[in-house]
This record gives C-alpha cells, sequence and structure tokens, in this order.
C-alpha cells in the first residue's frame, strides 16, 4: 500500500498507520506513513505533529525516518479520544494534500490493504489480520493500528512489529 497514514495520519491517524492523508489513511489513524517520503511529505508530517501537540496531544510522536507517524499503544495517544479528534481536525491541513479523503474507501484501497494483509501471512506473519473499515475502540491490546485511506489494519500486540521477521516481511509486502 503506497499511500497510507498509521494508531496512528489515520495509525491515522493519522492515517498519508497507527496506523493518521493524501498519503494514506484518515486524521484519526494510529499510524501515518508515507512510502517513500519526499522531504515536502517528511516536513508536512513534521508540522502536523507539532500542530497536534500544541492543540491538546502533548505526547504526539515525530515522524519516523519513512516519514510516518507511528503511534503506540504505549504512548499515551488515544485516537479515540475528543482531545485527538478536535486537535486532527485543526491539524487536517497540514497533512499532504490536505488529509485523507473523508468518504468511505475506495475498493482499490480494500483491495490493497486485503493483499498487504495476505503478503504478510505468506512471509512468515501468521497471525496478521485482515482489514477492516474502523479504528479499535482501545488501542490496548494493540501493538499498531494503520489507517490506510480508510482501510483499518489493526495488528495484535501478540505479533511483535519490531521483531526482524516482522520487518522483512513488511519491507517485501510494501507495509510501512
Amino acid at each position: 500500500m503506497p499511500r497510507n497514514l498509521p494508531v496512528s495520519t489515520g495509525i491515522a491517524a493519522l492515517g498519508c498507520v497507527v496506523a493518521v492523508a493524501a498519503c494514506g489513511g484518515t486524521a484519526s489513524d494510529p499510524t501515518v506513513t508515507g512510502s517513500s517520503a519526499s522531504p515536502s511529505v517528511t516536513a508536512a508530517f513534521v508540522r502536523f505533529a507539532g500542530c497536534m501537540r500544541a492543540e491538546g496531544v502533548p505526547n504526539f510522536p515525530d515522524p519516523t525516518g519513512g516519514g510516518g507517524i507511528h503511534i503506540s499503544s504505549s504512548s499515551g495517544v488515544n485516537p479515540n479520544s475528543p482531545a485527538f479528534r478536535v486537535a486532527q481536525s485543526k491539524c487536517r491541513h497540514l497533512l499532504p494534500g490536505g488529509g485523507p479523503p473523508t468518504g468511505p474507501p475506495s475498493a482499490q484501497a480494500k483491495l490493497a490493504a486485503l493483499e498487504t494483509s495476505e503478503c504478510m501471512r505468506r512471509h512468515g506473519i501468521s497471525g496478521f489480520p485482515d482489514p477492516t473499515l474502523k479504528l479499535p475502540s482501545s488501542p490496548a491490546g494493540y501493538g499498531e493500528v494503520s489507517d490506510r485511506n480508510g482501510v483499518v489494519l489493526a495488528i495484535p500486540s501478540t505479533i511483535d512489529v519490531q521483531s526482524p521477521a516482522y520487518q522483512q516481511a513488511a519491507d517485501a509486502c510494501g507495509f510501512h
């Protein structure tokens, strides 16, 4: 999935994971990522993260090297909280392309997420979930939640998203 916002811009909201934009996901995403992020996309995520902190989400993380924002369940950031939603609505315009689409996900986005799930399982991540259309009601129990163009991948905390096996599978499947 080349465009996503993971628990994240959706996250992420934040959804270009945290799965929180034009690069994938929604503003309520737990993880926000943009694959092969350009310097301008990375700068947009830095501005978005700063805005989220200024608007009442003090633990909102800075983007990672891949241009995405990953919100872990241990970060203290709750993408379903009223403060997060208010901040996201105020900061959404800073995301590349003005943020993710607000309508239902496209058939292409759904298919891409399903292909990612199948690929991750083929590459040894046996408990990798199928995509859904809703963020979990709580980040508890999830190692990462990625909202990519309105399609959510809620990865249970039983899967070590930092393990070499997971990272290799993610690389092979383009899940960043």
